[in-house]
């Protein structure tokens, strides 16, 4: 690495599924310092409220809202640091825009949308899921950006549209005026083919977006300079470049995880848990498709070879639910950490639920479809809600033990660790009981390792001979702290 110790300020863009943040990064003696400027909730709204006229039930993203908080944080971090030298963004993955001529046609679709489920089998009456497997590594998911595409065949944007980007990729849009497609992103869609390395050339003529598909970019490429009308309004003091990062935000993560070997598992945990394992090339044998895995690309062409399993969406959208309650009958707000306190204190649940069942998979209700789990599961259903949190956390847990060694069996390994990073790694509770179920240590931290990721990438970009992975990695267990947990005797398990 270079002998240079500090450096020019970084601004990161990272857009989860329920927040977003912009954050400060720079190298300062030797070591990556974060700091957070702006944070901003997000959600899933209802279509119906943006305007669109659109049938109960759909949903979609407040962009337009998003777009005024990006702007209000880069105003702030140029007000504390005038000398930003780039800007970089990361985002949740599959869902895009269109557009015409610039602007953007109507709303951008949120993932857990109802119309996709109804788009799978007409897409797999022409691609079945062996077959799009073999083209593009991809678990089956009903929200993957090919059966979106499908679904949106059947309304009228396709037809008008010039342009299609992922999230991230629009959001840099808006801030340079160039259309470029993030690769690491662009695998999470179903249209890049692993055996190419391009656009699925087949796949994007049947769902007629072939014409609306913008050259591929790399982490580490120049995307294009701040809008000068952007720099004004952010004080900007210079030219700034905007850089593709890993722009799928666990792209980004996994790039910043101080795996302790190859052998290490990770799971990148918040709204969702992603675990698995990095290697040199996918897996692509049927046997990882039977499994429910998925092959996508991280960094200097690495491969995440992981599984989608449902991370803290069950315990936000159960604290949500009782919080709602509480406002419409007057009582005191629920907090998670008081809960998962109580929830501590009590005994390992006799009956898990599978946190990844299709009834979980659309927000509302929680609670109570938690309780029917646990009931059809053959199990009492909850006294408390304590007992609830305490069900939920030991479920995850055993989920993501169970799949961390399913992913490193069919990587060729047994796994030596698991590194659980992103804001689950804030869960004790969560953490040990992983570690207990794994039976190998559990690395915990950093918690904002999705903007750490989209930092170094833009730091090692100012380098004249950037970073290899290994230094990246080294360079974050110098600059961040975590917590290791060891694994309790079985006994401890029951």
């Amino acid at each position: 690495m270079s002998s240079n110790l500090d450096t020019a300020p970084v601004a990161a863009i990272d857009l989860g599924a329920t927040s977003g943040r912009v954050m400060l990064g720079q190298l300062v003696d030797g070591k990556v310092e974060l700091s957070l400027v702006h944070r901003f909730a997000n959600g899933a709204v209802a279509l119906s409220t943006l305007g669109d006229g659109a049938d109960t039930g759909a949903l979609a993203w407040d962009i337009d809202q998003l777009w005024e908080e990006i702007r209000h944080g880069l105003a702030m971090a140029f007000a504390q640091q005038p000398d930003i030298a780039s800007i970089g963004v990361d985002a949740w993955a599959v869902d895009y825009a269109l557009l015409k001529n610039g602007q953007r046609l109507g709303q951008i679709r949120h993932y857990r949308d109802p119309r996709n489920e109804l788009a799978v089998p007409a897409l797999e009456a022409s691609f079945d899921r062996k077959e799009l497997f073999a083209r593009n590594g991809l678990q089956f998911l009903p929200f993957n950006t090919v059966y979106q595409l499908e679904a949106e065949r059947q309304e009228s944007r396709l037809a008008q549209a010039d342009t299609l980007l992922l999230v991230p990729d629009y959001i840099n849009y808006l801030l340079t005026g160039m259309a470029r497609s993030e690769w690491t992103n662009v695998s999470t869609t179903g249209l890049l083919n692993l055996n190419s390395g391009t656009w699925d050339a087949e796949l994007s003529e049947h769902l007629q977006v072939a014409s609306l598909l913008a050259p591929l970019i790399r982490p580490g490429e120049v995307v294009g300079n701040l809008r000068g009308s952007l720099a004004r309004e952010f004080g900007a003091h210079a030219e700034v470049r905007v850089l593709a990062v890993a722009s799928h935000d666990t792209a980004s993560a996994v790039a910043a995880t101080p795996l302790a070997s190859a052998h290490s598992a990770y799971i990148s945990c918040g709204t969702w848990g992603l675990v698995g394992v990095e290697l040199q090339s996918p897996v692509l044998e049927p046997r990882a498709q039977e499994a429910g895995f998925t092959n996508e690309l991280g960094l200097d062409g690495t491969v995440r070879f992981l599984k989608n399993v449902t991370g803290t969406f069950l315990l936000s959208e159960a604290i949500r639910e009782w919080n709602e309650q509480a406002e419409t009958d007057g009582s005191d707000s629920v907090k998670l950490e008081q809960l998962l306190a109580q929830a501590e204190q009590l005994g390992v649940p006799g009956t898990l639920i599978d946190p990844q069942a299709d009834s979980f998979l659309a927000p509302g209700a929680m609670p109570e479809r938690i309780s029917d789990a646990v009931i059809e599961a053959g199990g009492k259903k909850p006294e408390s809600r304590a007992e609830i949190i305490r069900i939920v956390i030991e479920s995850l847990a055993e989920s993501f033990a169970t799949q961390a060694f399913r992913a490193a069996a069919l990587g060729g390994f047994v796994p030596d660790a698991i590194h659980l990073v992103g804001g689950g790694s804030q869960g004790s509770l969560l953490c040990q009981r992983t570690a207990d179920r794994a039976g190998i240590p559990v690395i915990a931290g950093p918690v904002e390792c999705t903007a750490l990721g989209n930092v170094l990438v833009q730091l090692r970009a100012m380098e004249s001979r950037p970073w290899t992975t290994g230094e990246v990695r080294e360079l974050v267990r110098k600059s961040v702290d975590w917590v290791s947990y060891q694994p309790r005797l079985a006994k401890n398990l029951v």
